[in-house]
């Protein structure tokens, strides 16, 4: 029998294809059957070159696979349950079951199913009983406050008649009765500060009541608030990391802060700004490096300067220059190697012993090295200010001299003070980040009066200083 049936499903499938391929109108545009085939004659698949291409493509065919069953399955199902109307149970059932065996979760298959199954199996047992037993069943689950489960029993009686109308009320009442419950659960969430669990409630009212202005707004409100307390725990986390001196750390912080609010310029700025700062210090790290010829250091820290964003032009002149001084003392080794073997060259010709000498740097040749530095090289800037890791490719001494931090004897303050404080310290951020460095040095003194023990506000006072310094 199962067989029979499954050629039934091949006919009805192939039948379709052949109506859909004889119309005069492509498929997308023949009523129910809209989006079943793939109209390959409008996309334009090109070569599949990339792995990424290859996906989309297996995607598009999966899904327009699975709109292929579901359209074959509803319409085995329209016959099953048209057997079912006629009284053949068993032929319903075993029909029912094939669906099943495709699509398990075809919830009025297997209502179907279930019903035709009792009924050919019990004989006496009626239609009208069948629906009179969930009716029942779907009224205690509602009295339980089972709302869910009722609904779907309620579903079940529609699946058998269609044009059961206290069913369809009480889906309608049930779904009221959940509108009214989600949309309390989701003001309470909002109430108790938990925007995410007011946004799921809320979201669970939109799914059955479609268009509700007043909820639709309130959700907006909601997921934007949502986003500004992201950012600007993006943006802590961010000046929290700059003020430790972990100044690409706080450039991904940034970076973030910038993907939940696009729009934020002043984010934008603080990206601009902190990349140049890094720029800047790999830069001024690869000029002590030179000066104290570690050649290697020197140039991987140019380049480093390059990758986040400093004049390509300039660090190329560099690097040559560095690889030039670094070679000078093996060029010159050489050189006087060669002189040497001239020299005993010419003394034995004149019948002269010359003891064998093998080429020393003298301090000459070191004094030599060490004028080799580019006169192109300015002096640091802000040496002080460094407070990112140089790049380190050799063992050739100290790097940046790492920060000592001291610990200081407490000192009483306030809360509110430590609060305002902070605030304070804030505000000279911002302006220092915008170049007005008067007023980040008023704000950071007032932190640091406000609490003696912020290190953060100090390191901010050091560092204006620094700026005027070098003007």
């Amino acid at each position: 029998m199962k067989r029979t049936v499954y050629i039934f499903i091949g006919l009805v499938f192939c039948t379709s294809l052949a109506f859909s391929a004889a119309a005069d109108r492509p498929l997308r545009e023949s009523g129910k059957e809209a989006g079943l085939i793939l109209d390959l004659q409008k996309v334009s698949l090109g070569t599949l070159a990339n792995v990424e291409q290859r996906r989309q493509y297996m995607s598009t065919v999966q899904l327009e696979k699975q709109r292929i069953q579901n359209f074959t399955l509803n319409m085995v199902y329209d016959n099953a349950y048209s057997i079912y109307k006629q009284g053949d149970y068993q032929r319903a059932a075993e029909l029912s079951d094939v669906i099943l065996s495709i699509d398990p979760s075809m919830t009025k298959a297997q209502t179907l199913s279930n019903t035709a199954t009792k009924m050919a199996t019990y004989g006496t047992i009626s239609e009208s009983e069948i629906l009179d037993m969930k009716y029942d069943e779907a009224i205690n689950l509602y009295k339980q406050g089972r709302l869910i489960e009722s609904q779907s029993k309620f579903e079940e009686i529609l699946v058998l008649n269609p044009n059961e109308e206290d069913a369809k009320e009480w889906i309608k009442r049930i779904d009221a009765d959940l509108v009214k419950i989600h949309t309390r659960r989701g003001y309470y969430a909002y109430k108790q500060g938990d925007y995410q669990e007011a946004l799921n409630q809320w979201y669970n009212v939109l799914m059955i009541k479609k268009e509700d202005p007043t909820l639709t707004a309130k959700i907006a409100e909601v997921e934007n608030l949502i986003k500004k307390d992201e950012h600007q725990k993006a943006l802590d986390k961010a000046f929290d990391y700059y003020s430790k001196g972990r100044l690409v750390d706080a450039y991904k912080e940034f970076n973030k802060a910038q993907e939940i609010q696009p729009s934020e310029q002043q984010t934008q700025k603080f990206i601009v700004q902190l990349k140049e700062e890094i720029a800047n210090n790999y830069y001024n790290a690869g000029n002590r490096a030179y000066n104290e010829k570690r050649y290697n250091s020197a140039i991987a820290n140019w380049k480093e300067a390059q990758k986040w964003g400093y004049n390509k032009r300039d660090i190329l002149l560099l690097v040559k220059n560095a690889e030039k001084a670094k070679n000078a003392p093996v060029a010159k080794a050489t050189e006087k190697a060669d002189t040497a073997k001239k020299e005993d060259k010419k003394g034995s010709s004149s019948n002269e012993e010359i003891p064998n000498v093998l080429p020393v740097a003298s301090k000459t040749q070191e004094k030599d090295q060490t004028s080799s530095s580019p006169a192109s090289i300015p002096s640091n800037k802000d040496s002080s200010a460094e407070t990112i890791p140089a790049v380190t490719t050799e063992v050739e001494g100290d790097e940046f001299p790492t920060q000592t931090i001291v610990e200081k004897s407490p000192t009483r303050v306030s809360e509110a003070a430590r609060q305002a404080s902070i605030k304070r310290y804030r505000y000279g951020l911002a302006a220092f980040s915008e170049g007005n460095y008067e007023k980040a040095k008023e704000e950071w003194q007032a932190a640091l009066n406000l609490n003696p023990e912020n290190s953060d506000a100090a390191l901010g006072l050091k560092r204006v200083e620094e700026k005027y310094s070098n003007r």
